[in-house]
């Protein structure tokens, strides 16, 4: 069957008339994958919770902000991959869009294997840069590790991801994403608490169950794209050849992205040491406030990857009009959706938290950090749909500047005068958050404006 005709089920139509269609049909799988991606670390942190150990609490957050530094590098490349495609597929250049797809794959490959051998070693390193107690760090770096034993399989599998998504599936990835949860689920409740004659590994059964969900949700991606399970099919011949011209194109524009993580990530990295001086109480509370405050942002992730998509489509079918039509349509469906939700945290932000079973004064600083995130909401949702739209346009270098900004005048800057300097503690910490990201958003949407986007060369 031709690549053509096995992409119909899925296929954008492109037209103004059915923009709200386009848009729903990309995001609400990919709110729903987002949303999965997100309980794996959340169900850990929730079983946790219910040890009752503030010192687990914090291992797994601290852990937890490991790995979210290690994945900003393949999520980069899945940036790269995903303009390609899309721009590909949209001119109805199939080929194309799948030898693009097998660079990006063998990137992705190659890298998670560095990653693993780089980064498992420094994992005692990593925690006490980022201010653990000895206790934190102990616990903490068993959990790192046993997650990046199986990186070489599982990192790849955001790379994959972006490849079905440029090409409009975004509902296998959710699939993929919904099996490696349900398996994580049952597997760490096993293992943390022992139930009948298994042992109650804790914080190490948390690390195994995680472990080897994300090689599942890895091996699984690869067998999809390899065997045609998703629209856009990569034989695993493609994978004998390598192009250099291609791999550098992706390369050229995975790079602002790699620059952005890395302003992002050493800028939370401070970030988190700011809420590390303020003590193991504060850090578990933060951390749970995170797992809540993370599940307001599925509507906007999905909504970012409808845009990124669309843009790329309209672009590469050379529908300019649209693919702008697409980005403010898109915004407004987020705007809406997550200021609801700003609504309910402010409203609800203690009642949110009881379920993770924490100490009193635990769920009392949760709480406040949950109800404070209600201001986070708009700029939230205005930063990464623009952000994304700019991406799948290939202009990268824009979201790259607008993060170096955020990070250099409101992240670490204002959250330190209000956390430290004005003694505010946690609430300085969401308030100051506030600010980076109403920040952030009213600079991306004046350089949106600008309409430069629309040039960009991919």
């Amino acid at each position: 069957m031709s690549q053509l005709s096995t992409s119909t089920s899925t296929e954008l139509r492109l037209t103004r008339a059915a923009l709200n269609r386009d848009i729903v049909q990309l995001a609400v799988p990919a709110v729903l994958e987002n949303l999965l991606v997100t309980m794996v670390f959340f169900a850990d942190t929730l079983l946790i919770g219910w040890l009752k150990d503030p010192t687990s609490l914090a291992a797994v957050g601290l852990s937890s902000t490991f790995m979210w530094i290690a994945t900003g590098l393949f999520q980069a490349i899945a940036v790269g991959a995903t303009a390609l495609v899309a721009r590909a597929w949209g001119a109805r250049q199939f080929e194309e869009a799948r030898n693009i797809g097998a660079q990006a794959i063998l990137l992705g490959l190659v890298l998670g294997g560095v990653v693993m051998v780089v980064m498992y070693p420094l994992a005692d390193d990593f925690l006490v840069l980022m201010g653990g107690e000895p206790e934190v760090v102990s616990q903490g770096s068993l959990y790192l590790r046993l997650i990046l034993l199986t990186s070489v399989f599982s990192f790849p599998q955001m790379v994959v991801s972006g490849i079905m998504r440029g090409a409009g599936d975004t509902r296998r990835p959710m699939q993929i994403t919904l099996l490696m949860n349900v398996w994580n689920v049952f597997a760490a409740y096993a293992l943390i608490f022992g139930p009948g004659p298994l042992p109650a590994w804790r914080l190490a059964g948390a690390g195994v169950a995680t472990s080897s969900a994300r090689m599942l949700s890895g091996c699984l991606a690869l067998f999809c794209i390899f065997s045609g399970r998703t629209v856009i099919r990569v034989p695993l011949r493609y994978l004998l050849h390598w192009d250099w011209r291609t791999a550098w194109r992706i390369l050229r524009l995975s790079l602002p992205n790699v620059g952005e993580t890395l302003i992002a990530r050493t800028g939370h990295t401070l970030f988190y040491r700011i809420i590390s001086a303020l003590g193991t109480a504060s850090l578990a509370a933060h951390q749970i406030a995170v797992r809540v405050e993370s599940l307001s942002f599925m509507p906007g992730w999905g909504l970012t990857t409808a845009a990124t998509t669309l843009v790329g489509q309209a672009l590469g079918a050379g529908k300019e009009d649209l693919a702008e039509e697409s980005i403010r349509r898109t915004l407004r469906f987020a705007l809406g959706m997550m200021g609801a939700i700003g609504v309910v945290l402010g409203l609800f932000g203690r009642q949110l938290v009881v379920i993770f079973g924490a100490t009193p004064e635990v769920l009392d600083l949760a709480g406040l950090a949950v109800r404070l995130a209600a201001l986070e909401q708009p700029g939230i949702a205005m930063q990464m749909v623009i952000a994304g739209s700019l991406r799948g346009a290939g202009d990268t270098r824009t979201p790259m500047l607008v993060t170096l900004v955020g990070v250099l005048f409101f992240r670490v800057a204002v959250v330190y005068l209000f956390a430290i300097v004005l003694g505010w503690g946690l609430a300085g910490v969401w308030l100051g958050t506030a600010v980076d990201w109403t920040g952030r958003a009213v600079l991306m949407y004046s350089l949106f404006r600008r309409g430069t986007w629309k040039a960009t060369r991919v």
